[in-house]
């Protein structure tokens, strides 16, 4: 339904003096008659006056509203769990059975005046046609992103009810019995609750970084319902062949672990896959078997934290570091300690060096003739003057005695390493600190890491530089108050995380050596997962190590099994670099190349994508998770043979059509339409008084 109304600026008596306007015009001109019939001259007259009453009603300043009024029905959404564990463990028929039952149940609701929409874990907000049809390939299960999903896209569509359909098997997100939802939930348990006679390889322990000619142990955790007394054999594999083997004998309950001792003499990415073998009567094979991906390196990156004076940036830059094991951090503290210099640095941190007070200078000179790549700290102690002659990436003209106090804000546009998600929003939430006031000018071949947002303003002002060039690669940070940062992450979130890896990453995006390399080609990330997308970036460099931009890479993959593939992607600043979407688990190492200067240049490099393999762990639903999620909504748990009740239970409901009003209102003076109707008048009596003989 729709209505439309016409209001003025002023008040609508006004449009009476209007109306008298155009009586006492077309009385001016018709009072004397003519050569036109009577009729016909009281309609010239009435056409005249019509137009000049509504060229003066635009002086009113008049506007339509248009009033629209829909009916919104209920809505209610069918949400399928369709991950991989329902499939696996629901039997078959049974299954079948249910889901077009469900269909059917949607197209009898969509008869009682209800709509029903469909929804599954897949990306974005569509949904699917059919239920039956839908693929259980979900490779996670998060029943609260499923619900939620629901609830933000049809929050304002007159959201009515959810149907869940799970087995209740949750293992990524937020448990859904303590969250609150648009919608009450009414859970359809599928699964089995009786636990199956089955052999879970449900864990594998080992450590991530090992080095070459040491040994190191990969321990597999078993777990088995009714196998009790019964002799496994567990297996050590790598590329497909068998290296160790255990026998273990499995208890009458609880978990029984094994240990495999390995050593590696090259250096390089592993993978193992560690494997039992059937045993008769068992479930599933499924989740018998885990993978391993580690990284076997030569030695750790020996990292210089120097500071001119004790501060807390020194403890909170150090904790940092040492929560990566590739990273051997000495610290010195001027003026009582000195650095040992007894082996070459990767990577140097210096606090507040620069000093003004001339201590640690030296170690400056002494890092820069080594070219040690350096990550430099400013604060009120720093020798700005000194400081401008490194070109570090950022420079500060006019220093000031005063300080802004600013926060920090995460660079999306810079891509050289990958954060998490909840970094954004993280980062925001850290105090502001002292930054020195006055121009600090970026270098052309610098990237901003971190940005500064002075109160409530973001501004494109550096905070965190990072800068590529020769003869050594430098980072600057322009405070010197970043122990709060960390300090209030691990007090707001229980740890200090985002912290911890963003300074860790800085740190090893300098120690990470190129040896004048012209060509790097590397993944934003060592290990992926098999759901998310595997992205490349590239680094090009000119003969004096400056970036340069424009160049065609050619890289070849070669996966896990032997196959290859060609890729192409051309290397721009602030590009995406490659990205080659999902791939399977695995170790794939790969061999780019470039043209440089009529030079062909080659890089290589490695990285793994590991399957999480979740789904398969768990044989057993979890059906009271469900019920407590309907206690919390409010309504009752339902099985397959009780979706009659369902139904009877949803209509019951009784859930109302809500009117919604949207009102558009729009100046007279924008509508073709009146300029039309004020043409038509005038060409009417136009053309009257011309076919009659007289204009």
């Amino acid at each position: 339904m729709q209505s439309l109304q016409l209001h003025t600026a002023y008040s609508p008596w006004y449009a009476l003096l209007c109306l008298a306007a155009g009586i006492g015009v077309s009385w001016l001109m018709y009072r004397r008659g003519g050569p036109w019939p009577s009729g016909l001259r009281w309609l010239l007259a009435f056409l005249r006056a019509m137009l000049v009453a509504l060229v003066c009603f635009l002086l009113l300043d008049p506007y339509t509203r248009s009033i629209r009024q829909e009916e919104v029905k209920p809505k209610v959404v069918l949400a399928l769990d369709n991950s991989q564990s329902v499939g696996l463990f629901t039997q078959k028929d049974q299954l079948n059975r249910t889901l077009q039952e469900l269909d059917a149940l949607a197209d009898r609701l969509q008869e009682e005046g209800l709509e029903v929409v469909k929804q599954t874990f897949q990306a974005g907000d569509t949904t699917v046609a059919s239920i039956t049809q839908t693929p259980l390939n979900a490779q996670v299960t998060n029943l609260h992103a499923l619900v939620e999903k629901g609830s933000h896209t049809y929050r304002n569509q007159n959201l009515a009810a959810t149907v869940l359909i799970s087995d209740g098997i949750h293992n990524q997100g937020p448990t859904p019995t303590f969250q609150l939802y648009n919608a009450p939930v009414y859970p359809v348990a599928l699964g089995d609750t009786v636990a199956k006679r089955d052999v879970v390889l449900e864990e594998v322990q080992y450590n991530k970084i090992n080095y070459t000619g040491t040994s190191f142990p990969i321990v597999a955790r078993v777990r088995h319902n009714g196998f009790g007394g019964t002799t496994a054999t567990v297996l050590l594999q790598e590329n497909g062949k068998t290296v160790q083997r255990k026998s273990i004998s499995l208890p009458r309950g609880g978990t029984v672990q094994t240990s495999f001792q390995v050593t590696a003499a090259q250096a390089g990415k592993k993978h193992f896959q560690v494997q039992m073998q059937p045993l008769t009567g068992e479930f599933t094979n499924l989740n018998n078997q885990r993978h391993a991906y580690l990284e076997v390196i030569k030695g750790k990156l020996k990292v210089l934290i120097a500071a001119a004076a004790p501060h807390p940036d020194i403890k909170a830059l150090r904790s940092a570091l040492r929560t990566n094991p590739l990273l051997d951090v000495e610290v010195v503290l001027g003026p009582f300690q000195n650095p040992g210099f007894k082996t070459p640095y990767d990577a140097a941190i210096l606090h507040q060096i620069p000093n003004a007070s001339g201590v640690g200078n030296d170690w400056l000179r002494r890092l820069k003739a080594a070219n040690v790549p350096s990550f430099y700290i400013l604060g009120a102690q720093t020798d700005y003057n000194a400081f401008n002659t490194l070109q570090a990436g950022v420079q500060l003209n006019r220093p000031s005695p005063q300080f802004d106090e600013v926060q920090p804000l995460l660079n999306n546009a810079f891509q050289r390493f990958s954060t998490e998600p909840t970094a954004q929003s993280r980062i925001k939430a850290w105090p502001p600190t002292a930054v020195t006031f006055g121009e600090w000018n970026i270098a052309p071949a610098a990237e901003v890491i971190l940005q500064q947002q002075v109160g409530s303003v973001r501004t494109t002002k550096p905070l965190l530089v990072y800068k590529p060039a020769a003869p050594a690669p430098s980072a600057v940070l322009l405070t010197d108050g970043s122990w709060q940062w960390r300090l209030t992450e691990a007090v707001d979130q229980g740890s200090s995380q985002i912290y911890d890896e963003l300074m860790t990453h800085v740190v090893q995006l300098l120690a990470n050596r190129r040896n004048q390399k012209r060509l790097h080609v590397y993944p934003v990330k060592d290990e992926f997962e098999t759901s998310e997308g595997v992205n490349l970036q590239a680094d090009v460099f000119n003969a004096v190590q400056e970036e340069i931009f424009g160049q065609t890479i050619s890289l070849t993959l070669t996966h896990e099994g032997g196959k290859q593939t060609q890729h192409r992607f051309r290397h721009e600043q602030g590009g995406e670099g490659l990205r080659l979407g999902n791939l399977p688990a695995g170790v794939y190492r790969y061999t780019a190349s470039t043209r440089v200067e009529n030079q062909n240049h080659t890089d290589t490099g490695e990285f793994v994508v590991q399957e999480q393999n979740l789904e398969s762990l768990l044989a057993v639903a979890d059906h009271s998770l469900l019920s407590q999620l309907a206690e919390r909504s409010e309504t009752r748990l339902y099985y397959p043979s009780q979706l009659a009740q369902l139904e009877q239970d949803l209509l019951k409901a009784n859930f109302k059509t809500i009117l919604r009003s949207h009102e558009e209102e729009k100046d007279l003076l924008e509508q073709p339409w009146f300029y039309f109707l004020l043409l038509g008048l005038a060409c009417a009596e136009w053309a009257l008084r011309r076919f009659y003989g007289s204009l």
